[in-house]
């Protein structure tokens, strides 16, 4: 399930959502590498069936039969993210506009939108469960398999990335978010950088926490979809759908408290940033914004 889960469209509220949830961790540039080109967003997101497609093979490996349902689904639920979804995408931009416009802003405003992009992820998520609900009884132990190798490579180079905890890594990625930052607000003082750069040297001694609760959401969709091997989709789907839930509002309560701090933490110090920019500043960021609303507005226009 957690494939699906990662795999949500790039493009849109989870986008939104993601900045937060990736400087939480220390992962902001990842975010802004990916919004650097609005034409990219197009490109990527009139192609994602067949990307999200080969990227979930390349975990799977299906075979032919279970390729043509994927696929199909794939095509369906990207009509229907084009259809239902852009809309609320798009006020959710409008909405980043005006307060990226003003020069006061609150952590709880900037929360807010947060949360209100998460909750459209969380809808995504809840139409992709029939596809693996359908796709889960007929997995073979050697796709399993294949799914854990996937998972042991990416964890080792998550690792890699995000456990280090010396300076010379916390000062790269420090580097990079400083990068992608000012592709939206232009230049940005050290001044006005130097509280989120202690904000990551705090989300450093986060990181084996929530590498831990990776590898634990990894184990328990593995050890579930070991279990229903065989079963029907319905049994399949309800087991699922636990799982997902399970993803959005962990049952560890250590990770869910930090998971929580962090959000707070993460959503004042952007408050902090914003608060600290030039008006210049403030309207580099709003023409980014609409830069991603006319893709938006452009993407439902060429709707089916």
């Amino acid at each position: 399930m957690s494939l699906l889960l990662n795999s949500a469209p790039a493009a849109g509220a989870g986008r939104l959502v993601a900045i937060i949830r990736a400087l939480r961790w220390g992962g902001l540039m990842a975010l802004l590498a990916g919004l650097s080109a609005c034409s990219a967003v197009r490109l990527s997101y009139n192609n994602a069936p067949e990307l999200m497609y080969w990227w979930l093979d390349g975990f799977v490996d299906f075979d032919k039969a279970q390729s043509q349902r994927v696929r199909a689904d794939l095509a369906a639920l990207a009509r229907w993210h084009r259809k239902e979804e852009l809309p609320q995408v798009a006020d959710l931009l409008q909405s980043a506009q005006t307060l990226a416009s003003q020069p006061q802003v609150s952590a709880e405003q900037i929360c807010s939108l947060y949360e209100r992009g998460a909750s459209r992820m969380e809808l995504w998520v809840q139409r992709a469960l029939p596809t693996a609900a359908a796709i889960a009884p007929g997995l073979q132990q050697s796709q399993l398999k294949s799914m854990a190798a996937a998972y042991d490579k990416n964890n080792r180079k998550w690792r890699d990335e995000w456990l280090s905890t010396d300076s010379d890594g916390v000062a790269k990625r420090s580097q990079k978010i400083r990068e992608r930052l000012e592709d939206f607000y232009g230049t940005l003082s050290p001044a006005q950088l130097r509280p989120l750069q202690a904000r990551l040297e705090r989300a450093a001694q986060d990181e084996p926490l929530h590498y831990r609760e990776i590898v634990r959401r990894q184990q328990l969709l593995l050890q579930t979809l070991a279990q229903l091997r065989q079963t029907d989709t319905t049994h399949a789907q309800a087991a699922l759908a636990e799982l997902a839930q399970g993803y959005f509002h962990s049952s560890d309560a250590a990770y869910r408290a930090s998971r929580e701090a962090s959000v707070s933490q993460t959503c004042e110090a952007m408050a902090e940033l914003h608060r600290s920019t030039t008006a210049q500043q403030r309207n580099a960021m709003v023409a980014a914004l609409q830069g991603y609303a006319r893709d938006v507005q452009s993407l439902m226009a060429a709707a089916p």
